[in-house]
C-alpha cells in the first residue's frame, strides 16, 4: 500500500510533495493559472530604458507583453495585443514614439491611449477611449522590473519584504544587463527549484565552486516569500561586502538572484515551465560597466559549469521520479529551505489535493 502525506510544518518529520506533482499535467495547467499568472515575475531593469519610447517584449504564462519608457518618464507594461483585431504590436527590444500595429495601422501613445484608428471612418458612436491598450500591474524594486498578471496583487514591499537587504547599498540601479542565455532542462520546473534551494549537492556536483568557498560560514533564512542564502570566499567574513562570497535570493515561485563571488555582478535566473517535464531556463547577467573585463568573462565561465552541472543532475531526478517507484521524500535538517518552497507549494496546491489517490 502506498500513502500518501502531507507535508509537515515540523522539518524533522516531514516527507516531500509527493512525486506526481512533477509529472501530471494538470498540475502544470493549475499551477500556470493560479501561481504564475497571480506573482510577480521580473521582466527587466531600469538601465534598459534610457530614452522616451525605449521598450522591451517579454511573455508571461505565454502572454505576450511589454513594457516601455513614457513621455512622463514613467515605465509601465501592458499586453502586447492591438485593440482592434489582436494583432502582436511589438517585436523584440527598440524605440517608438508611437506604436503601430503592423496589421491594420492602429496606433497608440505610450501611455496606452488610441493615437489613430485610420479604417473606422463613418463608424457609429465609436469611442476611442474604449479601445486603449490593456496595462499590466509594474512595480520596480530595487532597480528591477517586475509585473503581476493579476490587478490586486499585494505590492512588492509587502510580499518581499526585506528582499536585498544585504546589497541595498551597492548601487543596484548602476547595473548593466551584459548577456542573456537560455537552455532547455528536461525536468519539471520545481525539481529545478528544489536544487537551487539547498547546498547538501555542493560538494558532490560543484566541486569547483565549493574550493573557493567557505561552507562553515554557510547560512540560510526563510522569509515568507522568499529564501536567503550566503557564503563567504575562504578568508571572508560573513558581513563580507559584494563579490567578497555569494549572496543568493530565492522569490517564489520560480527566481532566484545570485550575487557571485568576483567583480560586482548579480545573476537573474528564471525558471519557466514548457511542460510539465521540460524548462526553460533564462539567465540575465549584470555588471558594473559596459565592456567586459577578463575577470567577468572568467565569471561568467565558471557560472556557465555550475549551470550545466544543475541542468544535468536536474534531468536525472526526473527521469527518477518518472520511474514510478520514487513517491516522496524525506528532508535532512539542512534542508529547510526546500521544505519551505515544498509548504508554500502544497498551501497553492490544496485545491488538487484531496484528488490524491491512495493504491492498494
Amino acid at each position: 500500500m502506498r500513502n500518501e502525506v502531507s507535508v509537515s510544518e515540523k522539518l524533522s518529520e516531514a516527507h516531500t510533495l509527493p512525486s506526481w506533482l512533477y509529472t501530471d499535467p494538470e498540475v502544470l495547467d493549475f499551477e500556470l493559472k493560479e501561481i504564475f499568472s497571480k506573482t510577480w515575475q521580473y521582466v527587466g531593469h531600469v538601465s534598459e530604458f534610457k530614452k522616451v519610447g525605449d521598450y522591451i517584449t517579454t511573455e508571461i504564462v505565454g502572454k505576450p507583453i511589454f513594457v516601455t519608457l513614457g513621455n512622463d518618464g514613467e515605465i509601465r507594461a501592458f499586453y502586447n495585443v492591438c485593440s482592434h483585431r489582436a494583432a502582436k504590436l511589438l517585436e523584440g527590444e527598440g524605440n517608438k514614439r508611437i506604436i503601430t500595429c503592423p496589421y491594420h495601422a492602429w496606433s497608440y501613445r505610450l501611455d496606452g491611449s488610441l493615437n489613430r484608428a485610420p479604417n473606422m471612418k463613418g463608424v457609429e458612436n465609436f469611442d476611442e477611449s474604449a479601445f486603449c491598450l490593456h496595462d499590466v500591474r509594474l512595480e520596480i524594486f530595487e532597480s528591477f522590473i517586475f509585473v503581476n498578471l493579476d490587478p490586486d496583487a499585494e505590492p512588492m514591499t509587502k510580499t518581499f519584504g526585506g528582499l536585498f537587504e544585504h546589497v541595498k547599498k551597492d548601487n543596484l540601479d548602476q547595473f548593466k544587463k551584459i548577456r542573456v542565455k537560455e537552455t532547455v532542462c528536461h525536468s519539471n520546473w520545481k525539481i529545478g527549484i528544489d536544487n537551487y534551494l539547498e547546498c547538501d549537492h555542493c560538494p558532490g556536483v560543484h566541486k569547483s565552486l565549493v574550493s573557493k568557498v567557505d561552507m562553515k560560514q554557510y547560512e540560510s533564512s526563510l522569509h515568507e516569500n522568499y529564501v536567503y542564502q550566503a557564503t563567504p570566499l575562504k578568508g571572508q567574513t560573513a558581513d563580507f561586502e559584494m563579490g567578497q562570497g555569494g549572496r543568493y535570493y530565492w522569490l517564489y515561485p520560480n527566481m532566484w538572484f545570485s550575487f557571485d563571488p568576483g567583480p560586482p555582478n548579480v545573476s537573474i535566473h528564471q525558471s519557466i515551465p514548457i511542460d510539465h517535464k521540460t524548462t526553460k531556463y533564462v539567465y540575465t547577467t549584470f555588471f558594473m560597466n559596459d565592456t567586459i573585463t577578463e575577470e567577468e568573462e572568467e565569471l561568467m565561465a565558471v557560472d556557465q559549469d555550475v549551470r550545466r552541472e544543475d541542468k544535468e543532475i536536474c534531468e536525472v531526478v526526473q527521469k527518477g521520479i518518472e520511474t514510478g517507484v520514487y513517491n516522496q521524500g524525506r528532508f535532512s535538517l539542512t534542508e529547510n529551505c526546500v521544505h519551505h518552497f515544498h509548504l508554500l507549494m502544497q498551501k497553492r496546491l490544496e485545491p488538487l489535493l484531496p484528488l490524491t489517490k491512495v493504491e492498494i
